[in-house]
Formats: C-alpha cells, sequence, structure tokens
C-alpha cells in the first residue's frame, strides 16, 4: 500500500474535485474511441446520490483528490442477470465497484490499483466477493481488473453489455 495516499468515505465538499476528475475520465474515454461515459453519465445529481447514500470514497494525496469510486454493498440488480457465465459466487452479499476515475495528474502512477486495494481491503471483514463490470471498449479497466487477480465471469446489460468480472476476497 501506498502511505502516502489517504483512502476515506466522499463528503459533500469533495464533489466539486470529484466532477473535475470524471470530466476528464469521459475525455479519456472518448479518446479512446469508446462511447462509455458519453452521454453526461456520470452526472453531479450521480455523485451526489453515491454521497448521501455513503457509497462515495476519495483516495487522496495530501489534500488533492486523485481518485472517486463507488463501494455499492446493497447488490447490483444488473448482475442477477448475468449472461455467458456464471460468477465464482452465488450466496451472499458482496461489493460492486462503479464509477472508478483517476485523476489526470495521477494517471499511469497506480492510483487506480491502489483504490482498488483499498477497496478490497474495506470489503474483506464485510464480503466475500468483489464484483464489477465495464465497457469492452475500457481497455484500462479491463487491464487494472485483470492484474489483481479478477476473473471474467459474464456479461451484464446496462444501455449495452458490460463485461463483468469478480474476485474472491477469501
Amino acid at each position: 500500500m501506498n502511505s502516502d495516499l489517504f483512502f476515506r468515505v466522499a463528503s459533500l465538499g469533495d464533489i466539486d474535485n470529484v466532477m473535475e476528475i470524471v470530466r476528464g475520465a469521459q475525455e479519456r474515454l472518448r479518446i479512446l474511441g469508446t462511447d462509455q461515459w458519453q452521454n453526461g453519465y456520470p452526472n453531479r445529481e450521480r455523485i451526489e446520490a453515491d454521497v448521501a447514500l455513503g457509497y462515495g470514497r476519495v483516495l487522496t494525496r495530501g489534500e488533492e483528490v486523485v481518485a472517486y469510486g463507488a463501494l455499492i454493498y446493497d447488490g447490483e440488480a444488473a448482475y442477477d442477470n448475468l449472461t455467458g457465465g456464471k460468477w465464482l459466487t452465488s450466496l451472499g452479499a458482496y461489493l460492486t465497484i462503479h464509477r472508478l476515475c483517476v485523476a489526470g495528474s495521477a494517471v499511469g502512477r497506480g492510483v487506480g490499483r491502489e483504490f482498488m486495494l483499498r477497496a478490497e481491503l474495506e470489503a474483506a471483514p464485510k464480503v466475500a466477493s468483489v464484483r464489477v463490470d465495464t465497457h469492452p471498449g475500457n481497455c484500462i479497466m479491463q487491464g487494472l481488473v485483470g492484474s489483481l487477480g479478477y476473473t471474467r465471469c459474464g456479461e451484464v446489460v446496462y444501455e449495452s453489455p458490460r463485461l463483468a468480472y469478480e474476485k474472491l476476497l477469501r
């Protein structure tokens, strides 16, 4: 773990910084040629809801927010309709990570990896696994979850198909 970084629950005071990170991530995805996050999602209302529900987490270096993601322990309805495979676990609670994004100043410095590791550390006493999905064109997220030992389990559908992954924590 990187001791220069601090993982914590996001606050209302973080939202402006998070939205700046989201806009940068949207632009990087556009440059990749994927339509993920190109329709105004995630918007400010979604991030505010994450914070209000206690889902939002930030990774900071000093006072600077360098990554954001939503940690959801309530399940994910889309994950009930996995196609083309099966989840590693079938019973019990799991953590879902959504909306992971990294500040432009921190891209390529292991910050996304650190966020995921900290999320897993938070989740380990609570749930048996972590699930995440990503757009088929998001090679960055696919590489990240692959490097962290996640298994591709099939596809889920939101507005379009997403690659679904799971990692056992115990």
